[in-house]
């Protein structure tokens, strides 16, 4: 008995102690003289689920125990996101380890809800009291204090906008081996790779639709069978390269990886409802000189008062571990760790606030960091199926704070921006799921 058993471990060890089978994340389609032809078709269904608390800066009335004031948090939203997509991809191994691959993903539902929490740290809250328009002024007419307020956007009992039931943008890349351990087992694999994501989906506006002449700035997507856009109609260049070498059943990697975000001819900005935006809330009227100001600061400032885009870097460890792998019928179970942090610049884009104010906003720069699971099946050399979860979060960051004044930045707002008014996003919770089947030909 203890013979046959040291034989059976003696095989599975031969069995692993080869690179049968790459890391899924340097797993590229390939074209060589034994396999002239590596089509893989996947089909995957993310699911992205994210819950965070906004804050707003209240100022404390002087007081003779405090007689310079001060600034407290307040006006505690609850923020959440939910977003289904069905994600078809096709990749093609176009000579040896070098492979394109394209995506078209389509958005089933990209739901954003906030409501004030159970105890809002103000009370009343001041974004149901405000009685300001953009630069500071009262919201009447003739700058009188206004009987009734202006609230800046609806909150209570919930507030929900509808993105989706539309199609994503176009993804398309490249991944090259440039080295492959399993033909020179002295040096790591090591995998190059450029995503590009052309604008393709419509154009989401956030201020289109809204009735001007309510007191409520209230979306027009915030009805179920009436959803928004979901493109943000930029280009998106994801640069990345991966180092993975496979020790018997245990292959670590390192991931790095820049995205660069370019504006399109559309891009959105600000300045397109700039009149809009600096008259509202006003309810009792509007004040056509302080318009017709914000139109001429957007003039004057040029490509400035446009959108800011971001950038992002990030890094990831991980190990995946293979329990079974059978290389002759091409069978293999996998299990994949992994640990990331990303850092995302400043920038002046959307952000957790757009669909509620209507605008693009500040957003001070963040990191990002979480965990991954994965799990990968190959039944054969034709089928696969993979399952993965993550959970990461977000470090608290300002969603809300132009720089400047009304005078000099035509973006800037005193209900948003100043100091004492500013929102601010923490506790931010990420959790994404996905499930895929490919089929390799």
């Amino acid at each position: 008995m203890g013979r046959s058993r040291l034989g059976v471990l003696t095989a599975l060890a031969l069995t692993l102690a080869g690179r049968a089978g790459a890391a899924e994340i340097t797993d590229v389609a390939s074209r060589t003289a034994g396999k002239p032809f590596d089509l893989r078709v996947t089909l995957r269904w993310d699911r992205l689920q994210e819950h965070a608390q906004i804050t707003r800066e209240v100022p404390l009335p002087v007081t003779p125990e405090n007689p310079v004031g001060a600034i407290t948090n307040g006006d505690d939203l609850r923020y959440g996101r939910t977003v289904n997509t069905v994600v078809p991809r096709v990749a093609m191994g176009i000579t040896e380890d070098l492979e394109v691959h394209f995506e078209w993903p389509y958005v089933l539902g990209d739901d954003r809800v906030w409501r004030y929490g159970s105890s809002p740290s103000s009370s009343p809250p001041t974004i149901d009291t405000n009685e300001i328009n953009a630069n500071g002024t009262y919201c009447t007419p003739d700058g009188t204090r206004p009987v009734t307020p202006c609230p800046l956007f609806p909150v209570a009992p919930e507030t929900t906008v509808y993105h989706g039931g539309k199609a994503g943008d176009l993804k398309a890349g490249l991944a090259w081996g440039i080295f492959d351990d399993k033909l020179d087992p002295t040096k790591p694999f090591w995998l190059l790779g450029l995503d590009i994501t052309f604008p393709t989906a419509a154009r989401y506006d956030p201020v289109a639709g809204r009735d001007l002449s309510s007191t409520l700035w209230i979306s027009p997507h915030s009805v179920p069978g009436s959803p928004a856009a979901v493109g943000e109609k930029v280009w998106r260049w994801d640069l990345y390269t991966v180092l993975s070498k496979r020790f018997g059943p245990i292959d670590p990697y390192v991931k790095a990886h820049v995205t660069l975000v370019t504006k399109s001819s559309s891009t959105y900005s600000n300045c397109e409802h700039a009149a809009e935006l600096a008259g509202r809330p006003s309810g009792n009227g509007w004040l056509a000189e302080m318009n017709s100001n914000a139109v001429a600061g957007c003039a004057a400032e040029g490509r400035d008062a446009d959108a800011r885009l971001p950038w992002i870097a990030g890094i990831t460890f991980g190990t995946e571990l293979v329990p079974y792998e059978n290389p002759s019928e091409q069978q293999r179970v996998a299990v994949d760790f992994r640990v990331f942090a990303d850092y995302t610049s400043s920038q002046r884009f959307y952000n957790e606030l757009t669909d509620a104010n209507g605008k693009l906003n500040w957003t001070e720069d963040y990191l990002t960091m979480g965990g991954y699971l994965g799990v990968y099946l190959r039944a054969s050399q034709f089928v696969s199926l993979q399952g993965t979860a993550s959970l990461s979060t977000a470090t608290p960051h300002w969603l809300t704070g132009e720089h400047g004044s009304p005078a000099t930045n035509a973006n800037y707002d005193l209900r948003y921006d100043a100091p004492g008014r500013r929102f601010r996003i923490s506790e931010v919770a990420n959790f994404g799921m996905s499930f895929a089947g490919v089929l390799t030909f």
